[in-house]
C-alpha cells in the first residue's frame, strides 16, 4: 500500500513554474554546459593573458583548435562503434563487457592518436620541441575526453559527465587564475587539468559501477557486423564540420600562420566561432527533443514488436514517434531559426556591431546552424533507427557539399565566404529528412528483423 500511495503522490503532483525552470536549467547545461564551460575557461584565459602580457595567446588557442578538430576526427570512427556495441551489451545485460570495451577503447584512442598526431606535428610544425609534445597529450585528452563522454551518454548518465567536467573546469581555472602565467607550455599544462579530471572520473565511475570480473581487452566493438559503416559515417561528419576551416586556413590564412601547419583565418574563424556559439540554442533543442521526443516513443515501439503486441498497438508508438520527430524539427526551425533572424536584424539595423570586416561571411553562417541544428537532428534519429548505410551517404554528401562549395566561394569572392557550409547543411538537412521518411515506411520490419537476431544472440 505505501508503494501505491508513493506513486500516486509522485503522479498528481502539480508541477509548479519554478519546479520546471530548475528542470529545464538541468537539461540545458547537460546539453550544452561542457561546451558554455569552455568557452568561458578559454576566454578568461585569453582576457588574463591580455591584461597581463598585452597580447592574446594566438599560439595556445590555435593548438586548442588544432587538437579540438583532430581528436575529433581520430576518435569519432572509434568512439560511434563502441557507444552502439555498448547498447547491444546492455540490452543483453553484459555488464563486464562495458568496462573490458572501454577499457580497450582507451588504450586504442591513446595509441592511434598519439601516432597520427606525432606524425603530423613533426612533418608539418616547427614549432618547440616541447609545445609539439603538449600538441600530442592535448589531441590524445581529448579523444579520451569524446570517449568518455559518449560512453556515460549511452549509459544515461548525462549528469555524471557534467559534473566531473565542471570540476575539472574549476580547477583549470583556479589553478591559472592563482599562477596567472603567459607561457603557451604552462597554459597547455593548466588546460589538460580540465581534461584529466573529466576522463580519469568517468573511467573511475565506470569501472566502479559495471565492473564485474577482472579487466581483460575486448575488441569486439571493432568486429560487430555492420558497425563499420558507422565508424565510416562519423569520421565523414567530423571531418566534413572542420574541412571548410582547413581550406580557409590553407588557402587564405598565409597572414595568420604560425608556422607552415598552425594557421588561422580571423575573418572566417571569429564569426564561425560567435555562430557556433549562438548555436547551443539549437544543440539543446536537439539534446531535449531526442531525449523527450524521440528516446520514448522508439523504445516503446521497439519493446511491443519484439513482445508480440497487436498491431494497434505498434500503430500508436510509430504515430508518436512520427509526431515526435516532426515535433522537433519545427521546434528548431521556429524557435531557433527566429532566434537567428532576430540577431541578424539587429545586426541589420547596426543594434550589435560586428568585430569582423566581411559583412556577409555572418550571416551564411548563422543561417547554416539553422540548418546545421536540423541536419544534426537527422543525423541523430538515422542513427537511432541503425540505418547506417544512409548515414555514410548522408555524411558523405555533407562534406562533399562543404569542401566543394567553400573552394567554389574563395574563387568566387569575399562576398560568399561562409556559403559551402550554408549550402551543405540546408541540403543534407533536407536530404536526411527524405532518409528519415523512407525509414519510417518499413520500421516494423527492420525492429523485427534486428529483434530476431539479438534474440539469437541470446
Amino acid at each position: 500500500m505505501a508503494g501505491i500511495s508513493f506513486l500516486l503522490e509522485k503522479h498528481v503532483q502539480k508541477i509548479t513554474l519554478s519546479g520546471q525552470a530548475l528542470k529545464e536549467a538541468v537539461n540545458v547545461m547537460e546539453a550544452v554546459g561542457p561546451w558554455l564551460l569552455t568557452v568561458i575557461c578559454l576566454g578568461v584565459i585569453g582576457i588574463t593573458v591580455y591584461l597581463v602580457h598585452g597580447t592574446s595567446p594566438v599560439l595556445f588557442y590555435l593548438l586548442i583548435t588544432y587538437a579540438t578538430a583532430l581528436s575529433l576526427i581520430i576518435s569519432s570512427p572509434f568512439h560511434s562503434m563502441f557507444t552502439r556495441y555498448l547498447a547491444d551489451e546492455i540490452f543483453l545485460m553484459r555488464y563486464q563487457a562495458i568496462t573490458n570495451g572501454l577499457i580497450t577503447l582507451c588504450i586504442l584512442m591513446v595509441a592511434v592518436t598519439v601516432v597520427v598526431s606525432s606524425a603530423i606535428v613533426f612533418s608539418l610544425s616547427r614549432i618547440p620541441l616541447d609545445l609539439k609534445i603538449g600538441f600530442i597529450g592535448m589531441t590524445t585528452l581529448l579523444s579520451l575526453l569524446w570517449c568518455i563522454s559518449t560512453a556515460l551518454s549511452s549509459l544515461k548518465r548525462e549528469k555524471i559527465f557534467f559534473m566531473i567536467f565542471t570540476l575539472g573546469i574549476v580547477t583549470s581555472l583556479v589553478v591559472f587564475l592563482i599562477l596567472r602565467p603567459v607561457d603557451t607550455k604552462i597554459l597547455l599544462v593548466i588546460f589538460s587539468l580540465a581534461i584529466v579530471i573529466p576522463v580519469a572520473s568517468g573511467v573511475s565511475y565506470i569501472i566502479k559501477v559495471y565492473l564485474r570480473d577482472p579487466i581483460s581487452l575486448d575488441w569486439k566493438f571493432l568486429k560487430r557486423p555492420g558497425l563499420l559503416n558507422l565508424g565510416i559515417a562519423l569520421f565523414a561528419f567530423s571531418l566534413g564540420f572542420w574541412i571548410d576551416k582547413f581550406i580557409f586556413w590553407y588557402m587564405l590564412g598565409k597572414k595568420g600562420a604560425i608556422d607552415t601547419f598552425f594557421r588561422y583565418y580571423s575573418e572566417y574563424d571569429l564569426p564561425f566561432f560567435v555562430a557556433l556559439s549562438i548555436m547551443m540554442i539549437g544543440s539543446f533543442l536537439v539534446y531535449r527533443g531526442v531525449k523527450g521526443k524521440i528516446t520514448g516513443p522508439y523504445e516503446a515501439f521497439v519493446f511491443k514488436i519484439s513482445n508480440n503486441f497487436p498491431f494497434r498497438e505498434l500503430a500508436l508508438e510509430k504515430y508518436k514517434l512520427v509526431q515526435g520527430i516532426s515535433y522537433v524539427s519545427s521546434t528548431i526551425f521556429l524557435f531557433y531559426g527566429g532566434i537567428s533572424i532576430f540577431i541578424l536584424f539587429l545586426i541589420y539595423i547596426e543594434v550589435i556591431p560586428i568585430p569582423w570586416r566581411n559583412p556577409f561571411v555572418f550571416h551564411y553562417l548563422l543561417l547554416g546552424t539553422i540548418f546545421f541544428s536540423l541536419y544534426f537532428f537527422c543525423f541523430l534519429v538515422l542513427q537511432y533507427l541503425d540505418d547506417y548505410v544512409a548515414l555514410v551517404k548522408l555524411n558523405l554528401l555533407f562534406f562533399a557539399l562543404n569542401a566543394g562549395v567553400t573552394l567554389l566561394s574563395i574563387h568566387v569572392g569575399y562576398s560568399f565566404y561562409g556559403t559551402g557550409f550554408m549550402s551543405a547543411c540546408i541540403i543534407s538537412s533536407l536530404v536526411g529528412f527524405v532518409m528519415i521518411n523512407s525509414k519510417m515506411g518499413g520500421l516494423e520490419f527492420e525492429v523485427f528483423k534486428r529483434s530476431l537476431k539479438q534474440n539469437k544472440d541470446i
